[in-house]
């Protein structure tokens, strides 16, 4: 009787292992597709133009285009240097550097250099990620070369 239960309890373990390995798997998988198909331009307009680049060796660069008020304090055009990964379903970037210094700097300083957020949808043609606070959601829209 005691033989059967260890059996059985044995078997309940490996089942959810195979499980948890084949989620594992599967969620890598999904990842390397993200990966893949993240790799372009991409464009949204929060809280001004922004153009993202994403290149295949895991560096890319935004290009921030401000006006009106916001231009005056920091600068109409904000350059950032950056490395990502996808990873569980996650776009994660680290921004290393930035133009006109000063300003990046500042920016980096006020709102860190780091962020990670939920991939909500992902397309030839767009990118739907959500900030930290849960709420606010960036669109990107892939931006076609000629």
């Amino acid at each position: 009787m005691i033989h059967r239960i260890l059996l059985m309890i044995l078997a309940s373990v490996l089942t959810t292992s195979l499980a948890l390995g084949q989620d594992r798997t599967q969620t890598d998988v999904q990842d390397q597709q993200s990966r893949r198909l993240v790799v372009g331009t991409w464009q949204d307009e929060y809280q001004g133009k922004r153009t993202m680049t994403l290149q295949e060796d895991g560096t890319g660069k935004m290009v921030v285009e401000l006006d009106g008020l916001k231009a005056k304090l920091f600068a109409p055009r904000l350059e950032f240097e950056m490395v990502w990964a996808v990873a569980k379903g996650r776009l994660k970037k680290r921004t290393l550097q930035g133009e006109p210094a000063v300003t990046a700097q500042l920016i980096l300083k006020t709102m860190g250099d780091r962020v990670d957020e939920p991939i909500l949808e992902l397309t030839q043609d767009r990118l739907l990620l959500l900030d930290k606070d849960g709420k606010t959601k960036y669109d990107w829209r892939r931006v076609r070369r000629p």
